[in-house]
This record gives structure tokens, C-alpha cells and sequence, in this order.
């Protein structure tokens, strides 16, 4: 982990201070009273205290956030997941994001912030998230595969993950996902193969393959 990235959110967001390290993970601390702002939804008021988990092999793996005095219901409603933590997005969306861009107060402002905008407005007016919301458990992951990869069932999504986990030279003569019963090297769809791979490492994938 690299802490300056720690330290300068610490500076921007004075609310939180840092805990002892527990099992390799960094806690921040903090009660969030603050003011935020949307063009299309307005500004309301948050007041919610945080514990962000920060596993220290970050940005390999995501922070884990939770919400410790209960202002947020435990609900699937609130999208809480299992354990209780806060549901910030799929598990492939928050690796690209933080593949891309590292820095924590990126993180923070493109992923927690956002989420606490939208339970915020979800629970004083019982409608549903503003920015959409992705079905739970595997369905919502097949869901934002489905959308991403560009293809229609979970069994296109599931080859396409088996391709894309896959050493190339044996991937490239799998059927391809798209289901054209071709070869993935014949098909136009290989494109979106040569894409995909840029975005993450084949171990990586294999890694999202194991999610399903």
C-alpha cells in the first residue's frame, strides 16, 4: 500500500482519523456530517458514521466500508451486503475503477460518496436509488457482465469469462462467446476479446470467473 495516498485523503477529509492496523488491514474512522450535491437530484444532508477497511495489499483489493451507528438499515433494500458492509458496486466494476486510478480520495469520491447520496435519498423517500441499481447475488453479476462484455444470457457471459481466463493460444480456438459457433479468433467478437484483455490480467479474470 502506498500510505501517501492515505495521508493525502486524511488531509482533504479531516473527519477521520487513522486506527491500529488489525490482520493487515487499515481502519479509518470517522463521522461524515456534510453537504452533497448532484445537477440532476439536488443537495442533501449526510450524517453517517464510517469504518473503512483498507486491506493493505490496496488497490489489489477494494476497501470494505460499513456504516457503525446504524443510520443505515441492514436491509437489501439499502443494498448492506451479507456481512454489512456497504455495497458500493459490482466487484468487477470497482476493480477497473481502481486499476485505472489508484488514488484513495478517487475511490472515495467516485464510489462511497455516490452510494451515500443515494441511500440517503432512498431512505427518506422510499424510491429506490437515483443512479440505478444492479440486482443482488449472482443474477446482478451476470447482469453487469452481460452489459459490459456486450452479449445477451449468462451462458455467452460465462464462456466469454472462461476465454478470457484462459492462456491465449487455447482461448483463441475456444467457441467463441457471442455464440456464432465459430472459432474465437474467426469472429468479429474477437475485438471485444483483444479489448477486455487490455482491461484486466488473464489472473485477474480468472479471478472475476470464480465470482460465478
Amino acid at each position: 500500500m502506498n500510505f501517501n495516498l492515505i495521508n493525502k485523503f486524511l488531509t482533504q477529509y479531516g473527519e477521520f482519523r487513522m486506527q491500529p492496523i488489525v490482520n493487515n488491514t487499515m481502519i479509518l474512522k470517522g463521522n461524515l456530517c456534510r453537504q452533497l450535491r448532484h445537477d440532476s437530484f439536488g443537495t442533501i444532508n449526510i450524517d453517517y458514521s464510517l469504518l473503512i477497511h483498507i486491506p493493505l495489499n490496496y488497490p489489489e483489493n477494494p476497501p470494505i466500508v460499513f456504516e457503525s451507528k446504524g443510520a443505515i438499515h441492514n436491509s437489501p433494500a439499502n443494498h448492506i451486503n451479507p456481512d454489512g458492509s456497504l455495497c458500493l458496486g459490482s466487484p468487477l466494476r470497482l476493480k477497473i475503477l481502481l486499476k485505472r486510478n489508484p488514488d484513495f480520495n478517487h475511490f472515495f469520491e467516485k464510489c462511497i460518496l455516490p452510494y451515500l447520496y443515494a441511500v440517503t435519498i432512498n431512505i427518506k423517500e422510499k424510491g429506490g436509488f437515483p443512479f440505478g441499481e444492479l440486482a443482488h447475488g449472482a443474477t446482478g453479476l451476470f447482469l453487469d457482465f452481460q452489459d459490459f462484455f456486450h452479449l445477451k444470457n449468462p451462458s455467452q457471459v460465462y464462456q466469454m469469462l472462461k476465454v478470457l481466463s484462459s492462456k491465449r493460444k487455447l482461448a483463441n480456438i475456444m467457441v467463441c462467446p457471442c455464440s456464432c459457433k465459430k472459432r474465437v479468433s474467426q469472429c468479429d467478437y474477437f475485438e471485444r476479446v483483444l479489448r477486455m484483455r487490455k482491461v484486466l490480467t488473464r489472473a485477474e479474470w480468472e479471478k472475476q470467473f470464480h465470482l460465478i
